[in-house]
């Protein structure tokens, strides 16, 4: 069912103003909770709400929250210009209500950001800039957001920041890229002992995802984080923007009751691999994709291969898309080279403005 008019969905709204003085955690432009197929989504808009111009940023995971993306120089870089919205997605961080693990689908999720988006254009006007960003599993629920219908029309831009739309190809990629990384690393003499063991490992991997092992998986995860910290201190990757990790705990702290977050992220992330995650492929759906299209990855990403970065920009349809790869950067460019990452995003929306 589609709707004409945006009231069916807001009934569930809460907003609540306070004024922008300080850098308190407290100190929200506004709170909104979206109501919608029994879930209570919580959005919290930090930032220059006079610019009319909003970010909607999806958090990874799954099992992530919004406010935990509120830390670092480049959301201080943003809020300065737009106004950011950190939401916490169903059954994740501090989003409640009445549903069972059954409900929490791409597709539901998919229609709690279509909620979402509605309810700011019913709040702050339609004429609103609006622009979709994912990262990591953000970038798999962006994506899906992108290619379903017609909802893409309800934003002026999508920015995918290391987005995992292929989970095939995240294993695939990852493969290739910890192979080629790590030779090169074993070469130059650097953590010799750590590489080898990634190389002995993925020698013995099935290289077709269809027949990939969850252990491996999840070891090509993990080890994707550890390589960052070895390519950090071989002084490739820059060391990342640790500038405000006291706004971080405070968001944290302020926002989040971490038990609950935790458990219930868990959860969320336990359903989904279990309900067949792993195979998500939206490959060769981005061609549906016409909206203006920003691709950012980190040279050094091996959570989400580089390799996902590249076939999108192959694929969508859109005029204006651009991939940009930072050179000294993972899974995570907003911290690595935080101003190189602001001055692509806000490049991206003052030309789509």
């Amino acid at each position: 069912m589609k709707f004409r008019y945006f009231l069916p969905i807001l009934l569930g709204i809460v907003a609540i103003g306070t004024s922008c003085e300080s850098d308190e955690p407290t100190n929200v432009a506004d709170v909104l909770h979206v109501r919608r197929n029994n879930a209570d989504i919580p959005a919290y808009v930090f930032g220059n709400v006079s610019s009319d111009t909003f970010i909607l940023l999806l958090h990874g995971g799954p099992g992530g929250s919004g406010m935990e993306y509120r830390s670092g120089s480049y959301a201080e870089q943003l809020e300065q210009q737009y106004a950011v919205v950190y939401t916490d997605q169903r059954g994740q961080g501090m989003s409640q209500g009445n549903y069972s693990l059954e409900d929490v689908t791409i597709d539901e999720l998919v229609e709690d950001v279509r909620a979402l988006a509605l309810t700011l254009k019913f709040k702050y006007g339609e004429n609103i800039n609006l622009y979709l960003m994912g990262h990591s599993w953000g970038g798999t629920l962006g994506t899906a957001v992108m290619i379903k219908d017609d909802y893409q029309e309800l934003f002026d831009g999508w920015i995918e920041v290391d987005g995992a739309h292929d989970l095939p190809l995240v294993y695939s990629g990852g493969i290739r890229l910890f192979d080629s990384i790590g030779n090169q690393q074993i070469a130059a003499g650097n953590s010799v002992e750590f590489w080898q063991e990634i190389l002995d490992s993925i020698a013995i991997m099935n290289p077709n995802p269809a027949q990939a092992l969850p252990e491996h998986t999840l070891f090509l995860n993990q080890k994707g984080f550890e390589a960052e910290t070895e390519l950090n201190n071989a002084d490739i990757l820059e060391s990342g923007d640790l500038s405000n990790l006291g706004q971080l705990l405070a968001n944290t702290l302020y926002f989040n009751n971490l038990l609950t977050s935790f458990w219930s992220g868990r959860l969320t992330n336990i359903y989904l691999s279990e309900a067949g995650l792993e195979e998500y492929s939206a490959t060769s759906q981005l061609n549906r994709i016409t909206t203006p299209t920003l691709l950012l990855w980190g040279r050094y990403d091996f959570v989400v291969s580089p390799e996902l970065g590249y076939s999108a920009y192959e694929e969508i349809s859109a005029e204006d898309k651009e991939l940009i790869i930072f050179e000294r950067s993972g899974h995570s460019p907003m911290s690595n080279e935080p101003d190189a990452f602001v001055a692509a995003v806000v490049s991206f929306i003052e030309r789509n403005n």
